[in-house]
């Protein structure tokens, strides 16, 4: 084939292709189109959000429940956006959930963020979650500095603590064959707010949530807080599980916190609970 030829098959074929693309803009909207079944599913979880009504004790009005993150987990087959909620009680959240459509149901994943017992959670006069311990368990930051004075260094101290620790997913599998390494999120996920708290604990200075994620799916959350009194306060730290997959948390090459593989999701008195509801047609 000589010069010509293969510039003019070279030619035609550029040609074909450009009325293979027109043709097929062209077409009318077929089964090729989008399916509106992740706007449904969105549009599902936002309605779901104000479900139950979470409370701090038997008698207190129900807390206001703040989304703090949309998320995809993609490798997991998930359709759709979930979302991360928390419920804050005098600007410190003692509760969140993950909120996800799954196997024709929504779920909310619900996990104890308290330090104490007092937690409830409600659908209209149904008690559906009650955890009969605290949620978290706080240590003390191992070689942590001391709270700083303003809060905008206040969050520097926290991004850096948070950046200490490395996150790992052990999995589901007995074997471990499924473990990775968590990202930790740059931003936290909720920022301690006492400006309208009506009775704000004294010893607690700051605090934030941070979130370890495969993808934007958050598998473990951080809680951090400064507790003392503006003279002599220290940085504590908790871990709550996101996921019902094991995890492990180390600083440095210590170990700090773990979490066991499929741990109950179905005991109303546990901090991790999950409540599933039928998805409507």
């Amino acid at each position: 084939m000589n010069v010509q030829q293969v510039r003019r098959a070279v030619g035609g074929a550029l040609a074909c292709l450009v009325c293979a693309v027109v043709g097929l803009a062209a077409q009318p909207p077929g089964k090729t189109d989008p399916p509106d079944e992740p706007t449904k599913l969105g549009d599902a979880i936002e309605k779901s959000v104000a479900w139950y009504d979470v409370t701090p004790e038997d008698c207190a009005p129900p807390l206001a429940p703040v989304p703090v993150l949309r998320w995809r987990n993609v490798v997991r087959g998930q359709v759709g956006e979930a979302m991360l909620v928390v419920w804050p009680h005098n600007g410190r959240p003692v509760a969140m959930a993950s909120l996800y459509p799954w196997d024709a149901k929504m779920n909310h994943e619900f996990d104890s963020l308290s330090r104490g017992t007092r937690l409830t959670a409600r659908d209209k006069d149904r008690v559906i979650w009650s955890p009969g311990t605290g949620g978290v368990e706080f240590k003390d930051v191992p070689k942590g500095p001391k709270p700083a004075k303003t809060a905008p260094d206040r969050l520097r101290q926290m991004k850096a603590i948070a950046e200490g620790f490395t996150a790992r997913m052990t999995g589901w599998q007995a074997d471990d064959s499924d473990q990775e390494a968590l990202r930790l999120l740059p931003r936290p996920l909720y920022r301690y707010d006492f400006t309208a708290a009506k009775d704000p604990d004294p010893m607690l200075l700051d605090g934030a949530l941070f979130a370890y994620v495969q993808g934007t799916d958050p598998e473990v959350v951080l809680v951090l807080e400064a507790v003392g009194t503006a003279a002599q306060a220290d940085w504590q730290y908790a871990f709550a599980r996101a996921t019902s997959g094991g995890l492990e948390v180390k600083a440095g090459d210590a170990v700090v916190w773990t979490a066991k593989k499929h741990p109950a999701h179905s005991v109303a008195t546990l901090p991790h609970f999950t409540m599933s509801r039928a998805l409507e047609k």
